[in-house]
């Protein structure tokens, strides 16, 4: 599991971090920047990827994560004073999504490589 949210890490702060930085036309600290994108991380790991994803599909859990991430900046911009606009905070949405997309299907494809080894399929 802590391979996964390291991976789910990365992957959403090569992101995120860089967006984040242009959206807020350089008014996000990078403290701020690191906080936003690891918070949202831990949050989107719990609730999308820990109950969405595990009871659903693919597709629900991206939108769900999109939905999570778009509330969440909205309310970050406001705390930080970030001004991000509506259309920011869709691209930011959308990227995320993206994002977790292809996030879904590497756990998939890892889950699909593990099952592919068990004992019960050399019987």
């Amino acid at each position: 599991m802590l391979l996964r949210f390291a991976v789910k890490l990365l992957m959403n702060s090569a992101v995120l971090i860089p967006l984040l930085y242009l959206l807020t036309e350089g008014a996000a600290s990078p403290g701020q920047l690191v906080t936003a994108a690891g918070l949202l991380t831990v949050i989107a790991f719990v609730i999308g990827d820990q109950w969405i994803l595990r009871e659903s599909n693919n597709g629900l859990a991206t939108i769900a994560d999109m939905g999570l991430g778009g509330l969440y900046f909205w309310g970050v911009s406001r705390y930080y004073d970030w001004n991000l606009s509506m259309s920011d905070l869709l691209i930011l949405a959308g990227m995320l999504g993206v994002v977790e997309f292809m996030y879904h299907v590497i756990l998939q494809k890892w889950d699909k490589r593990k099952n592919a080894f068990s004992y019960d399929e050399i019987e």
